[in-house]
């Protein structure tokens, strides 16, 4: 992040880049684009969309070979390919993967969003609904790129926020019908809140200059406030509360939202460091970022069979997407 922040340092603006840097807990994220080699700032729309496509196609399909050979399934296996990004924007798009991966022809495809950094949650639970429906396993892939957009000066201390945290990455999960012996999560349920009269502090639009994010500083408040209400609803239906959840994977959005959500959820000490961890390593990736913080806690403490957790994650509209799993 220190080389990031020396590029922009002699822009207008660009010591407020500098500060949040600094500021920010994130070490390293992912650029597909590197400004040092090839400046974005000064691309049109159209190459920045070209990029961006060409890049998301070939993360997604890293990260899809990567789902299936862990799950132990070969591409003629699946049935479904879900993609959710904000950040591409083209027709055909991702749906290319089915043929790149190596999936069957007839394979069902869906495409969904722009919705932003809680794209994932959503997806996730259309994924399981095809699944229960159809009885075959199903693979949700998420990639969204921040780099080809990089906007040109000024940055003010807003833009500053946006250019510092988000990064680019991709996720992909395996979504299959249940077997026994075999260990897994399961999404039980999805709460959803929406609060329209915050929909200006946090949007997402692609311009002429770039990417263009507002994320009002009042955002990780706005989401605190209203998190605990779609979580506690959630949770009431199982005859749960906050206590029973074993872990929380909440969005790592950046310090402040992660901090102010465990705040006011009163999250046990210790309880999202996965989601510190994954912004401190990767930056924000918006759709994917959440999948990453699933991944890695499954990997580190995995839920056992009737055993609680949630996922968190918040995005434009204003938004929050609570999922609750269970160890299966």
């Amino acid at each position: 992040m220190k080389e990031f922040a020396e590029f922009f340092a002699d822009d207008a603006g660009g010591q407020n880049v500098v500060d949040m840097v600094r500021n920010a807990a994130i070490e390293t994220k992912g650029m597909a684009v590197n400004p040092l080699a090839d400046d974005p700032r000064g691309w049109g729309t159209a190459r920045r969309m070209q990029v961006s496509l060409a890049v998301a196609r070939s993360l997604g399909m890293e990260a899809v070979r990567r789902a299936l050979a862990d799950d132990g399934l070969r591409p003629d296996d699946v049935g479904l390919l879900v993609t959710a990004t904000t950040t591409t924007h083209s027709a055909p798009g991702l749906d290319a993967l089915i043929t790149q991966v190596g999936m069957r022809p007839d394979t069902e495809f869906q495409s969904l969003g722009p919705m932003g950094c809680y794209a994932a949650l959503p997806a996730l639970a259309t994924t399981r609904n095809w699944v229960e429906t159809h009885g075959r396993p199903a693979v949700l892939v998420c990639t969204d790129l921040f780099s080809p957009y990089l906007p040109p000066p000024p940055y003010d201390k807003e833009q500053a926020v946006v250019l510092t945290i988000f990064g680019d990455g991709a996720a992909a999960v395996v979504v299959r019908p249940g077997m026994e012996h075999v260990r897994g999560l399961d999404i039980l349920d999805t709460e959803t809140f929406y609060a329209p009269e915050f929909a200006d502090d946090l949007q997402i639009h692609v311009g002429d200059g770039g990417l263009r994010v507002r994320l009002a500083p009042t955002m990780p408040d706005v989401t605190a406030a209203a998190v605990a209400g779609p979580t506690d609803r959630l949770l009431g239906r199982y005859g749960l509360s906050r206590a029973d959840v074993r872990w929380w994977a909440l969005h790592p959005g950046g310090r402040r939202i992660i901090d102010r959500v465990a705040e006011e959820l009163a999250l046990p000490a210790g309880s999202v460091d996965a989601s510190r961890a994954v912004m401190r390593e990767y930056g924000n990736t918006a759709g994917p970022a959440v999948i990453c913080v699933l991944g890695r806690l499954q990997r580190l403490r995995p839920l056992a069979p009737g055993e609680h957790g949630v996922a968190l994650a918040f995005g434009p509209g204003a938004t929050i997407w609570a999922v609750l799993l269970r160890g299966a």
